[in-house]
Formats: structure tokens, C-alpha cells, sequence
């Protein structure tokens, strides 16, 4: 498995001031690779599975023979963040990635550091400014709960020390504060 991804996935040499570096997929060896390992772990795939990942390496091919810089990671890890980030699913397994993404395995607690990075990789690969990304989290219902999130426990970790304290009041109230402690905390 891990030689089909160092197959598969080739890092690029530079990267420019800290931007996540994004692999260039080879679809045909990560293909031959997969249809390797198929029989040997006894994967049931359906039957438009190596149609589809065919159509996919044909299209590949094509793109790379007119625009030789083409990289089909490029295009989708924008959009997978986009889904990581909004989730718009609700999926407990996209939360639970975002998560892992976020926190940090020893205090269990959001790391700036780790948020910051995730923006910044979001607004360069978008071309928006971060305070846009920011804004258009905050439009959906799951990216305001993960931002008052965020913000509740940076807030109840500064004033409470880490014991839980959860005050109520007007709901659009709460989000222009939350949005304004956020951007503060980001230091946009």
C-alpha cells in the first residue's frame, strides 16, 4: 500500500513561504496499484469502478498533453477543504477529520497554529482573501458551529482557566461577536 503511494503522489521540490505542498497525482500508477491490491485484500468493487477510473486516467492524459503543469490535486484540494471545512453533510466523519486536523493530540485543545495554516491554505488555493474564506464559513449553519466552537472554547480556556461556562443570549448578537472575536483571534 505504501509503495502504490509513493507511486502515486510526487512532491514538488520548492514550495513557496510555508503553502501546504500539493503531490502531483499520477492516476495511472495509483490505478495499477489499486487493481494490485484488489485481489490481494479481496476489495469488492462495483462494476463501473475501473470504467470510471479509466474515463478519470484518459481525461488526465488529456489535460496533461495540453497543459503539461496540469494537476488534478490542485484543482480538488480546494474543493475537499471547502467540504472539510462546511461540511455541509453533517457528516461525523468529516467532523471528527477536521478535528484531527485542528487539535492537538496531547491537549486535545484547537491549536492556532494548525487553524491559521488551514485558512491560509483555503484563501491561497480559493485566490480569496482569508477574510472572505472566513465570511463564507460563517454563512453556513455548519461552519458557524464550528467557528462558535472554536471560539467558545479559545473564550471559556482565557476566562474560566478550562471550566465549562456557557452564557445565552440573542442569536444575532452572539454571531457578530463570535465573528469579531474570530477574526480577532486570527489577527485578520
Amino acid at each position: 500500500m505504501e509503495l502504490t503511494l509513493e507511486e502515486s503522489l510526487v512532491y514538488p521540490q520548492q514550495t513557496t513561504r510555508g503553502a501546504t505542498q500539493i503531490p502531483e497525482l499520477k492516476f495511472d500508477k495509483l490505478l495499477e496499484g489499486l487493481t494490485r491490491l484488489v485481489p490481494r485484500f479481496q476489495f469488492r468493487l462495483p462494476p463501473y469502478f475501473i470504467n470510471n477510473a479509466r474515463a478519470l486516467s484518459t481525461l488526465e492524459g488529456i489535460a496533461k498533453s495540453l497543459d503539461p503543469s496540469f494537476n488534478v490535486l490542485q484543482i480538488l484540494y480546494p474543493y475537499a477543504l471547502n467540504l472539510l471545512i462546511t461540511n455541509p453533510s453533517r457528516s461525523p466523519v468529516v467532523d471528527a477529520t477536521l478535528q484531527s486536523l485542528l487539535r492537538s493530540r496531547i491537549t486535545g485543545r484547537i491549536q492556532r497554529k494548525k487553524l491559521v495554516a488551514l485558512l491560509e491554505d483555503s484563501a491561497l488555493l480559493s485566490g480569496f482573501r482569508k477574510r472572505r474564506v472566513v465570511r463564507d464559513v460563517m454563512r453556513t449553519p455548519e461552519g458557524k458551529r464550528i467557528v462558535g466552537r472554536i471560539v467558545g472554547e479559545e473564550l471559556n480556556h482565557r476566562f474560566t482557566g478550562g471550566r465549562v461556562f456557557r452564557s445565552r443570549s440573542r442569536r444575532r448578537k452572539d454571531e457578530l461577536r463570535t465573528q469579531s472575536v474570530y477574526y480577532q483571534y486570527l489577527n485578520l
